[in-house]
């Protein structure tokens, strides 16, 4: 693989972490992790890029009102179970 293809596949594994990748198997795939994966991209390319879920997770939670309704149920999701801390 070529740099650029491993860094898309890295920033790509580092967007599906954040919607809930690391979880056990589940029957039916969860869709808010295509679709935060996707804007992650778009909204927050920044944090993307330094491979840190916590920036992306914090940077898709303050702009959660520019998501679509499944990221967005997703974000909510995240921001509970993480307790969404600001960074210190």
């Amino acid at each position: 693989m070529t740099f650029a293809r491993n860094r898309g596949l890295a920033a790509c594994i580092a967007a599906m972490g954040l919607c809930g990748a690391n979880e056990p198997a589940q029957a039916a795939p969860d869709l808010g992790k295509r679709a935060c994966a996707q804007e992650a991209r778009r909204l927050c390319p920044a944090e993307m890029r330094t491979f840190s879920r916590r920036r992306v997770e914090l940077c898709m939670i303050a702009k959660i009102d520019q998501t679509s309704p499944v990221c967005h149920a997703a974000m909510l999701r995240i921001k509970a179970e993480r307790g969404a801390v600001a960074p210190r």
